[in-house]
């Protein structure tokens, strides 16, 4: 991987670190401190949401520009103004829609997911969803730019406030409000940086003809289509849970399924890292006709991806419990179990991040889109069916089954797009099952010791060490070829 690419990357994984670190000061300090269980199941089920009116305030079409900025940006500099231009005007109009729907619709909404005391935080939310929006747009702008530097910018600037804000509006007796106004806040300061930063550097006026800026307005509309059933099925998979739970259990199991899903998000932080510092480069590579260098990125992502979290998977599942317990109090324990099901949940979400945005600036959006929409549709009715029966173990489980299910059809369409080396990767990959069967044969006998977080840091950093050692002994991480790659 090109001294390039890895620096990209670097400066998304160091975002995502932040992004990672206050993130998990933030959990840590409502959990243990500021909030109870009913009252952060209440919090996340008021995100979850509106994450789904977020959705429609994106609609796939920033995503979709940003797509257009990359393939412009070689072949027609003089259309990426009016790329940015276009996909502003439709983002804003969607944003303006869904707020006045919001207003008109929040006392039903919060009555329909079983909590009607939400109503008013739903109201709030309005400032949310549409700060947030731009944020993210701005956000995927600058990843369209291919500078990775600025994508981190805003998202350091926004976790940082984050952190800032809401416990501290908490603190100030706001309660529920206070922290939904503490995200709302640490939006507008990634909102104001991204773009101020874009107008000043990036846009610049051209004199385009009316039939070129009709044409660019019919690509990103079109381009859109497949990604918002795309990220339509994403939200149906990562908040149809949430809002099935609140119906059938309540708040609190709201907490410990979410608690859950929140360390399994940290986890993914390099391999998202990865996916999203890369992924242009797949829409160079093709514009230019080199889908063999293309391939090679890609199966290097696959083998590092892969050593990194088939191990980790397994650490999961013998310390998810001590975890929980340890660091967010006995209250929390009921997420131990969760965390533990959502360990293979972590290995799928990493081999997903590095394919997802790799096909869609291959241009096989549709195809994804059709993959996620079908286990989207599974995943709800899997959860009606499970929920019921066994709560947050139910919902974590079809989470899990559905989920393999997509990122199996992710991998079958990319192979099908570049020309990947299956042999190599399945070697590659049976490796790493060796260097996991005997990484979790120490490790498991030590998490009997573990009784403080000095003895929990301490059996991880074997199992790490352990992880070291052998990936290097057996060739799955080349230490020459990487120290190139960084300098």
């Amino acid at each position: 991987m090109p001294g390039k690419l890895v620096r990209g990357t670097s400066f998304i994984f160091i975002g995502q670190l932040v992004r990672m670190v206050a993130k998990g000061g933030l959990i840590f300090l409502l959990t243990r401190y500021l909030l109870q269980p009913a009252e952060y199941g209440l919090l996340f089920l008021t995100l979850s949401v509106l994450s789904v009116a977020l959705l429609l305030a994106n609609l796939g079409i920033p995503k979709a520009g940003a797509k257009y900025i990359t393939e412009y940006r070689e072949s027609a500099p003089e259309l990426v103004s009016t790329v940015v231009q276009k996909t502003l005007i439709y983002n804003c109009i969607a944003i303006g829609a869904v707020s006045v729907g919001i207003y008109f619709m929040n006392d039903r909404v919060a009555t329909f997911v079983g909590e009607p005391g939400i109503s008013g935080l739903l109201l709030l939310g309005i400032g949310y969803v549409a700060i947030k929006s731009l944020s993210d747009t701005f956000r995927m702008f600058f990843q369209g730019f291919n500078r990775m530097g600025l994508v981190a910018t805003v998202s350091i600037t926004t976790n940082v406030l984050l952190v800032l804000f809401v416990p501290v509006l908490v603190v100030l007796g706001y309660g529920l409000e206070g922290a939904l106004v503490g995200y709302v806040l640490s939006s507008a300061g990634g909102a104001l940086i991204g773009s101020v930063v874009l107008f000043r550097r990036f846009y610049e006026r051209h004199n385009v003809g009316k039939d070129l800026r009709k044409k660019v307005s019919r690509r990103i509309l079109n381009y859109s289509l497949p990604l918002t059933f795309t990220m339509s099925a994403n939200v149906i998979n990562s908040r149809a849970d949430t809002i099935l739970l609140s119906i059938f259990r309540g708040p609190t199991a709201i907490a410990f399924y979410t608690l859950g899903k929140q360390i399994s998000d940290f986890l993914i932080t390099p391999a998202n890292s990865l996916g999203f510092g890369v992924s242009p480069t797949y829409g160079e590579r093709k514009a230019n006709d080199e889908l063999e260098r293309a391939s090679e990125i890609y199966e290097q992502s696959f083998i590092y991806t892969v050593a990194i979290y088939a191990p980790a998977a397994a650490g999961i599942v013998f310390v998810a419990e001590p975890t929980v317990r340890l660091l967010f109090g006995s209250d929390y324990v009921g997420a131990g179990q969760v965390l533990q099901i959502f360990s293979v949940f972590v290995f799928l979400r990493a081999l997903d991040a590095i394919t997802t945005d790799a096909l869609d600036y291959l241009g096989r959006a549709r195809a994804r889109a059709v993959a996620k929409g079908a286990t989207s549709v599974a995943n709800v009715g899997l959860n009606i069916v499970l929920i019921p029966l066994y709560g947050v173990i139910g919902a974590a489980a079809a989470t899990v089954i559905t989920y393999s299910i997509y990122v199996g059809a992710e991998l079958f369409v990319i192979a099908d797009e570049l020309p990947i080396g299956l042999r190599r990767l399945l070697r590659m990959s049976s490796t790493v099952g060796s260097i996991t069967v005997g990484m979790s044969a120490v490790v498991y006998p030590l998490t009997g010791f573990i009784s403080g977080i000095l003895s929990l840091v301490g059996v991880i950093g074997i199992g790490g060490g352990i992880w070291v050692v052998l990936t290097v002994l057996t060739g799955v991480v080349d230490i020459r070829q990487l120290s190139s790659s960084l300098t």
